[in-house]
């Protein structure tokens, strides 16, 4: 049920290709932080408990949203499963967890809803969005077979050369069971040439061990994107221009 989801928004970074000035989570998106966008967007899609991880310049953060969230500080920026871990004991008063980037602000409020309902409908431990990307961006593969299924995601950097030709991409917009979460979180392995630990291993974590792992597609890719730089921002402004129009 609702009322036992939270979501957690990575926002810990440093956010260096976006630039001097304001942490990247404060940066202005049509007169509105990106963050703010996001948690907009989880309140309209009725979730009560919002925890954002903080970690870089921690204290403006929460300084210019106050209350609106609760905070969870990354004091070491050691991956995303390891963002995660910071909030181990928080998490484990809920059945279920969503875990999005922080930097996604044009995600819509009925398309983390569908993910929901169909994470919960299905019965799997984990589910995430993906979309097929007519752009090149650096995000993880979604590897199915010939019926369709999902094998795996792999991380770009780690893709073979037909891998890197697929255009089914993953964002790191996940949802877990709290029990699953648990259970598989300290099975991440550093990354051998990073050395962080990153959450979306759990994505074939769960697939090794029968779990059931649902991949739920979004019609529209841009919902997915992550900004990074100021063109990202420029090229999001004008996405919510023409949706206006």
């Amino acid at each position: 049920m609702i009322d036992r989801i939270a979501v957690f928004l990575l926002a810990a970074g440093k956010g260096t290709r976006m630039g001097e000035g304001p942490p990247k989570p404060l940066v202005k998106l049509r007169g509105k932080s990106i963050i703010l966008h996001l948690i907009e967007a989880d309140e309209q899609a009725r979730i009560r408990d919002i925890y954002l991880i903080v970690g870089c310049r921690a204290d403006e953060v929460q300084a210019a949203l106050d209350a609106r969230v609760k905070y969870v500080r990354q004091e070491d920026q050691l991956g995303t499963a390891h963002a995660v871990e910071t909030a181990g004991e928080i998490i484990q008063s809920y059945e279920q967890v969503l875990v999005f980037v922080g930097d996604s602000p044009l995600l819509k409020p009925e398309t983390i809803r569908r993910l929901i309902e169909a994470h919960q409908e299905s019965g799997a431990a984990c589910s995430f969005l993906t979309a097929d990307f007519p752009i090149k961006l650096p995000y993880a593969r979604v590897i199915r077979n010939d019926c369709r299924r999902l094998v795996k995601c792999v991380e770009q950097r780690d893709a073979t050369p037909s891998e890197l030709g697929v255009t089914e991409l993953m964002t790191s917009h996940l949802l877990f069971n709290s029990a699953f979460l648990a259970t598989n979180l300290g099975n991440i392995k550093p990354h051998p040439v990073t050395g962080e630990r990153y959450l979306t291993d759990l994505i074939n974590i769960g697939l090794q061990v029968g779990e059931t792992v649902l991949a739920e597609e979004v019609a529209d890719y841009r919902q997915l994107v992550g900004l990074n730089t100021p063109e990202d921002l420029a090229w999001a402004e004008e996405v919510m221009h023409n949706q206006e129009e």
